[in-house]
């Protein structure tokens, strides 16, 4: 297989990037302008934008090499939303000067730079952002412009459908309806888009509207293109597919169930979105006004709200290939905040590209879960999917005297250990106390580790002799962790950790509670209080 795949590579890069394909994209006659233009509305990053318009190299070519997640951007030309928010014209001038060294030396056929997602991901930006950089500059540039849109558009309807799933399938599907409504009045490929949408939309997006990676990052991704394409559709005057309509009014609601009181979303399978500006535009121009959701049964994940506390639990498996190539191990794990402060939470998803942040981010050990001889909950392949996976279980969520629990189980320990685990995570009715239970029903004699992963904002300290600890958030209020007695030995710790919540990994601590089962079952209990003033 191997071998074949290299054969078919070798074989399209020599027809792809002949002088015969090239003049076969671009034949025809050009449109003298385009047909459709767009107004991209998303903020844009003048920070960014000031530090490319001064810099004197281009962007393609940085001085430190780059990882393949961090290029796609560069590529893709996003950096046109950086230079146009910062509203100068210098910043219109490095534009059209970065475009016309794209189209002098970069404008053939290249493996990176014409992947099917990155090419459909240009094409939106170059006709979103034409009105910024092409209108009212010379004619060549405008017109070279055009003529590579329309071979980019024609290499894309070749290749399509490509076997792409998620945004990066999103992305490219996006791109050949936007080019399409602007560069065709025929609407030869708009069409096909319409259908791959269609079925991308079926297969990837759940009946309680999550999106199948169970990612929140990707939910918020997806829902960033659908909302391009309902804009290009509406621009051109055509009809919007009511599977459309309906994916984006269903996706709204399960989105606001990952968002803390901090604006930025939770930490779950590869999710590390904590910047709640891009999720500010999603919902603001999704027009889908839809409630919180408090549960989703297919996604699988709870929240729990009381007072000002949030409770967020995974409760479910790994999604099925090809989905889980950002898939998590950390079954059962949880985050908890109070009011816009993060207190306990999962280490997120490490820079993308990187193999080994990739292995250990996505770890169990690397989420506020309990994990059994230091061994994943399920498989985590190196490529970045998901090897042996546990059964669907189902959640119980209930409430009793004003207390709100949910209370679930995972077998991925059953076929290595012969140990299921079930967890029960009971929230106060005011949101001031947390109570968990970990239970592992098994042989006796197993090594387990309790993770509680820590915000680095919070300060941590053990205290009355090692047996609790003390959490200070910034605002000034104290919680006091502790473990029930009667744990069969076990111990709790203070170490070290790391927080890649923003993507940039950052310093923080862990509480960490290992010990050995002494019976069938085996309980751990813990409790998370809020300390009183006075």
């Amino acid at each position: 297989m191997r071998v074949l795949r290299y054969l078919r590579k070798k074989t399209q890069a020599l027809v792809y990037g002949s002088p015969f394909y090239r003049a076969l994209l671009g034949r025809g006659k050009n449109p003298p302008h385009l047909h459709l233009i767009l107004n991209d509305s998303w903020p844009g990053d003048a920070k960014a934008g000031q530090a490319i318009a001064a810099s004197p190299s281009s962007p393609f070519e940085p001085a430190q090499p780059l990882t393949p997640a961090k290029r796609k951007p560069l590529l893709a030309h996003g950096w046109l939303r950086d230079l146009k928010a910062m509203g100068t014209d210098s910043a219109k001038r490095k534009a059209r000067a970065l475009l016309k060294d794209w189209l002098i030396n970069r404008d053939n056929w290249e493996e990176e730079s014409w992947a099917p997602d990155v090419l459909g991901e240009r094409l939106t930006n170059w006709i979103s952002f034409h009105d910024f950089c092409a209108v009212h500059a010379d004619e060549d540039l405008e017109e070279r412009l055009i003529a590579s849109l329309l071979r980019q558009r024609n290499h894309l309807l070749r290749v399509l459908p490509a076997p792409l799933t998620g945004t990066e399938g999103l992305q490219a599907i996006k791109g050949l309806i936007v080019a399409d409504l602007s560069l065709s009045k025929g609407r030869k490929a708009l069409g096909l888009g319409l259908e791959l949408l269609q079925r991308h939309l079926a297969a990837e997006i759940l009946p309680d509207g999550g999106h199948i990676s169970r990612n929140p990052d990707a939910q918020l991704k997806m829902l960033h293109h659908l909302i391009d394409i309902r804009a290009a559709l509406r621009a051109a005057g055509q009809e919007t597919p009511p599977e459309l309509l309906t994916a984006i009014e269903r996706m709204v609601p399960a989105l606001k169930l990952f968002r803390h009181g901090d604006g930025g979303l939770a930490h779950f399978n590869g999710g590390h979105q904590d910047n709640g500006l891009e999720m500010e535009a999603v919902l603001s121009m999704a027009e889908a006004r839809g409630r919180v959701l408090r549960r989703l049964p297919q996604t699988g994940y709870e929240r729990v709200t009381a007072g000002r506390a949030l409770l967020l639990v995974d409760v479910g498996v790994p999604p099925p290939w090809p989905h889980d190539k950002t898939a998590h191990a950390g079954l059962l794990s949880f985050e908890f905040s109070v009011g816009r402060e993060r207190l306990i939470v999962n280490c997120g998803a490490g820079p993308e590209g990187d193999e080994e942040w990739r292995a250990a981010t996505a770890a169990t050990a690397a989420h506020s879960a309990l994990i059994l001889a230091d061994t994943n909950a399920c498989e985590v392949l190196p490529e970045g999917h998901i090897g042996h996976r546990p059964k669907p279980v189902a959640a119980q969520r209930y409430e009793q005297d004003g207390a709100h629990y949910v209370e679930t189980a995972h077998g991925g320990y059953e076929s290595g250990f012969h140990v299921t685990h079930h967890r029960s995570l009971c929230l106060a009715a005011e949101g001031e106390e947390l109570h968990g239970r970990d239970l592992l029903s098994g042989p006796p004699g197993q090594e387990y580790t309790i993770r509680w992963h820590l915000h680095p904002t919070v300060q941590a300290s053990l205290v009355q002799g090692g047996q609790a600890a003390l959490l200070l958030t910034p605002s000034g209020l104290g919680w006091r962790f502790r473990i029930e007695s009667g744990i069969m030995g076990g111990e709790l710790s203070l170490e070290s950790s790391v927080y890649c919540g923003g993507g940039t990994p950052r310093r923080t601590l862990q509480l960490k509670v290992t010990g050995r089962t002494d019976e069938d079952p085996a309980v751990i209990g813990w409790m998370l209080v809020r300390e009183k003033k006075g």
